[in-house]
């Protein structure tokens, strides 16, 4: 029974677990479970300790919303589990001291969300655009482009930088930027180097875990199907062709510049001739000669 201090306060007991679920969907009530209790205060929510200890702060009127959660806390996992099955992507360190922030993108319905550097995307795209029936556009793989989504019509790999290119323009990433990206959540999650899936059920590290992307846990029977039907390509393989063809590409690239060079050098003649022809017509021009009697 609802106590009347707990009717009057809007305080209902809940266990950790729904309370934390609560702060995730942005509830702007006051709750309390046996350990935390969720206090909203000007458009910031807090999850906050029985030692009135900040472990989780959202700013609701943040475009896009935005989550801080404290390293050390012993809900952390909990924490990111709830925000990441809400579409909340792990940005990295926040400001502040001490807490790793996440922020809120709204998901088209049947996609996952992936916050990671672009070699990774490259990884999920290349098969898709590769062993495809050509289609106007791919919509397996979004990009986020100017606050929308956008179809992938093509990732250029060249000297480090990827250009991804969209129908409103194109991005272009170095090797250690980020780029927020959307898959078809029916589509098999990436497989890292050993082969091992990766999974969205796992402990955070947070020197590393912004280069993972969040995919759906899978069985172990799956995950053995969709090693058995892999496609027969070695990322890392591709990658050294990419860089054989990139020093090919420069070398073609110095020649082109060459070539450049020596037709400006003739077009900077050509215009010189030019002048000096102008300037000989004047001189006949003022004498009175008659120009065209030169051509007959």
């Amino acid at each position: 029974m609802i106590s009347e201090l707990s009717t009057k306060s809007n305080i209902f007991e809940l266990d950790d677990t729904k309370l934390v679920e609560k702060f995730a969907q942005g509830s702007n009530q006051l709750l309390a479970s046996t350990n935390l209790r969720l206090e909203v205060n000007g458009g910031v929510s807090q999850l906050l300790t029985r030692s009135s200890d900040a472990i989780a702060i959202m700013y609701l009127q943040t475009k896009p919303t935005t989550v801080i959660i404290k390293h050390s806390s012993p809900f952390l996992k909990l924490i990111d589990q709830c925000l990441l099955d809400r579409d909340f992507v792990l940005i990295g360190d926040a400001n502040r001291a001490g807490f790793i922030e996440y922020k809120h993108y709204v998901t088209p319905a049947g996609y996952k969300i992936s916050y990671t550097d672009p070699s990774i995307l490259w990884k999920k795209w290349w098969p898709t655009e590769r062993f495809q029936n050509k289609q106007r556009f791919n919509m397996d793989i979004l990009v986020n482009f100017k606050d929308n989504w956008y179809p992938v019509q093509g990732i250029v790999v060249n000297a480090g930088t990827f250009t991804i290119k969209t129908i409103a323009g194109q991005l272009a990433l170095k090797r250690d930027n980020k780029v927020l990206w959307l898959a078809q959540s029916n589509q098999s999650p990436i497989v890292t180097d050993d082969r091992s899936p990766v999974s969205q059920s796992f402990e955070p590290v947070f020197s590393k875990v912004e280069d993972r992307p969040y995919s759906q846990s899978i069985s172990s029977d799956l995950a053995k199907k969709i090693q058995e039907k892999q496609l027969k390509v070695d990322p890392d393989r591709v990658m050294l062709i990419i860089g054989e063809l990139e020093e090919k590409l420069k070398a073609q690239a110095k020649l082109n510049q060459e070539t450049e060079a020596k037709f400006k050098e003739l077009e900077s003649r050509a215009i010189i001739a030019e002048q000096r022809l102008q300037i000989a017509y004047k001189f006949l021009d003022k004498a009175g000669f008659d120009r065209q009697a030169l051509y007959k």
